[in-house]
């Protein structure tokens, strides 16, 4: 046993073994980074056989002058902020409504919170295809019951996207809740306990304890949402395509048409980087305004 164990010790057998991973990892990864940002200064042809031809900054450059691009970007960063603060203010109503009050059956609703999550996001489309259907759909059913008007949700350049961001809430709030739920249960009661004889009202005790010791779990929450968010295509493909016109077409989309569907690969890839750009961005402004706020809060 010491001989074996004596033959793996050494850090070179280490390097051979970790080696086809590391490879591996460097060919799944890093090889179509850098092949995809060379391609952003490139044209690609396919006359007598795949060729890249080196044109500098011209990609970018129409990139900037592209009206489509700058209505994806607004789309996208509207549909981020709108569906992920209200997934992150209903997560956490529902996570401190199941975390300090006695309900019984609280396994069984933790359970049924959570059910939108496991399901695929193109059948999450398609549900939301149904049911904002304007003429056989139970959304707009209810509302002409109700005595109002039935709206033309998916079909309407100025309701479909808010279609697209309820059904995205309705499937990822469940995410927010269990993280969140998940970081309310890590506080110490005598935090709590010392705020209540003190005197510190519930929202007091929410704003004042709550929510700054929450700040770590928030931000993992919002921060892996946000990430998601902004890849968001299946849904929206499933449910309105990116229309009516391009009113919700998102940056994912707008790549995913020109690149695998126009076949325009180098400008394509010019759109998925400037995502990349924004959302390292959004990335780190999120982590420099939380850090902020915990310094102030904990002064």
């Amino acid at each position: 046993m010491n001989t074996i164990s004596g033959l793996f010790s050494g850090k070179r057998e280490g390097r051979v073994f970790l080696s086809p991973a590391v490879l591996l990892l460097l060919a799944l990864t890093i090889f179509p980074f850098f092949f995809s940002l060379w391609l952003t200064f490139g044209k690609v042809s396919f006359v007598g056989g795949l060729s890249i031809h080196w044109v500098g900054f011209r990609n970018w450059a129409r990139l900037f002058s592209d009206e489509r691009f700058w209505n994806a970007s607004s789309n996208t960063l509207f549909l981020v902020a709108i569906a992920v603060g209200l997934e992150y203010v209903i997560g956490l109503g529902l996570a401190i409504l199941l975390s300090q009050s006695k309900i019984r059956g609280r396994g069984f609703f933790r359970v049924l919170f959570l059910t939108p999550m496991m399901l695929a996001p193109i059948a999450v489309g398609y549900m939301g295809r149904m049911m904002f259907n304007q003429t056989r759909g139970p959304v707009d059913h209810i509302l002409t019951h109700l005595g109002l008007p039935a709206v033309a949700w998916l079909s309407n350049t100025d309701t479909a996207i808010y279609s697209i961001i309820l059904m995205d809430v309705w499937q990822w709030t469940p995410f927010m809740f269990l993280i969140l739920l998940a970081g309310l249960e890590t506080i110490p009661p005598d935090f709590l306990e010392a705020g209540r004889v003190d005197g510190a009202s519930r929202w007091q005790l929410f704003r004042h304890v709550i929510f700054p010791l929450l700040a770590p779990a928030s931000l993992a929450a919002i921060l892996i949402r946000v990430l998601e968010a902004f890849k968001i295509i299946d849904t929206i493909y499933i449910m309105t395509g990116g229309g009516p016109g391009i009113s919700t077409e998102t940056l994912t989309l707008f790549g995913y048409s020109i690149g695998l569907t126009a076949f325009d690969l180098a400008y394509g890839s010019t759109i998925a980087f400037s995502l990349f750009i924004m959302v390292l961005v959004m990335s780190i402004v999120l982590l420099l305004m939380t850090r902020r706020f915990q310094e102030v809060t904990f002064e």
